[in-house]
């Protein structure tokens, strides 16, 4: 059976499946892609004057707002943070700046770290996979003992699509060890779990990169801002190698107001907790096989997952079939954190499948890390 959603490498493509099954993107659900569906930062968009000039000029090259925006908050030197059109155009740039011949990715993971790896013909990219965060580590740290010759290895940090997060000593703890080897870090759903970030003890390795993202948290998909910090080394190693005007003028005005503003950060927090405990009080009921997760996402497997995909997709409820993550198959499924009707609305359909299609108990064990 062909499945209409495997026309689709990521989440989120809500404008190419509204068109292959006749709805309006607005009809859409999306529980694919894990942005922040919570629109209350509305008041912080320009008034028309403003986004007017905004639009006729060119945008500052240096990205100078958001970079001050992202010092103040952290505390960190301006000459360690790099802007950039998404965490995914300074994944690439930091790929394409180093002529690293091995790499290494803990899996499963983001599938845009192996595809760079490829893009930029990186010889050697070796994959470890553990559905368990425990003996994940231990492979980790077996594999960097063991092979000298790899020069970065990428972690994502909360995991995509697992959910769980490394603590920051545990971290620090590798990159001291292994000195010779760049940890790639990508922290894009870090702003669930702050106190674990690393952004303030990058500016001090040499060995260290980390990624961050306002598409997640703050909910920016569309504007496309990201930005890394770093050794002001490696900063500016990089700069040789970026685009000019790669953040465009309404992401910086937008970008630099969501990162200072604390009151709507624990808002979001707040909401966030209060739908995941709707969520997994749910999942208890249903006997449902989930990864407890740190994130706006929750990582399940179920049985005949590609025909429940593909259910739920010509309902116009997108999830994201994890079938292209190395290690995972069509029955591992991952949806994100909505708002309640939202939310409410997915359980049903979830129910209502269970009821009707699902016959016996799972026999997979999906490795539920620790």
């Amino acid at each position: 059976m062909e499945y209409l959603f495997k026309k689709f490498l990521h989440g989120g493509y809500i404008f190419q499946v509204a068109k292959l099954i006749s709805k309006s993107p607005e009809d859409l659900i999306d529980f694919s892609s894990s942005v922040n569906p919570f629109n209350f930062f509305y008041h912080l968009i320009p008034d028309r004057k403003k986004l007017s000039f905004l639009l006729n000029k060119y945008p500052d090259p240096e990205a100078l707002e958001v970079r001050e925006a992202v010092s103040e908050v952290y505390q960190i030197p301006l000459e360690c943070i790099l802007c950039g059109n998404g965490s995914m155009e300074l994944i690439y740039l930091v790929l394409r700046s180093f002529s690293w011949n091995s790499v290494l990715i803990w899996e499963p993971t983001f599938t845009e770290y192996y595809r760079g790896c490829k893009v930029y013909k990186i010889s050697k990219v070796k994959r470890i996979f553990s559905l368990n965060l425990k003996e994940g580590l231990e492979k980790l740290q077996e594999e960097l003992s063991k092979n000298y010759k790899i020069q970065a290895v990428f972690i994502c940090n909360p995991n995509n699509p697992t959910g769980w997060v490394i603590k920051k000593e545990i971290l620090l703890k590798l990159i001291e060890k292994f000195p010779s080897v760049v940890f790639l870090v990508d922290e894009a759903f870090i702003d669930f779990v702050p106190e674990e970030s690393l952004v303030r003890e990058a500016v001090s390795y040499l060995n260290l990169v980390v990624f961050r993202s306002l598409t997640k948290f703050f909910g920016l998909a569309g504007i496309r801002l990201g930005y890394l910090v770093a050794h002001s080394k490696i900063v500016q190693k990089l700069k040789v190698y970026q685009e000019p005007w790669s953040v465009n003028s309404l992401a910086q005005f937008l970008g630099s107001r969501f990162i200072k503003n604390a009151q709507l950060i624990q808002k979001t927090l707040a909401l966030f907790k209060k739908e995941k405990k709707y969520l997994e009080k749910f999942f208890k009921k249903l006997n449902l096989s989930y990864f407890p997760s740190v994130a706006n996402f929750y990582l399940f497997y179920l049985e005949n997952g590609a025909d429940f995909t593909e259910y739920l997709l010509k309902k116009g409820i997108l999830i994201r079939n994890c079938y292209n993550f190395y290690g995972l198959n069509e029955n591992y499924l991952r949806i994100s954190v909505r708002k309640r009707d939202e939310n409410k609305k997915f359980l049903e359909e979830l129910k209502r499948w269970l009821k009707v299609f699902w016959l016996r108990e799972p026999t997979v064990d999906v490795g539920k890390p620790r």
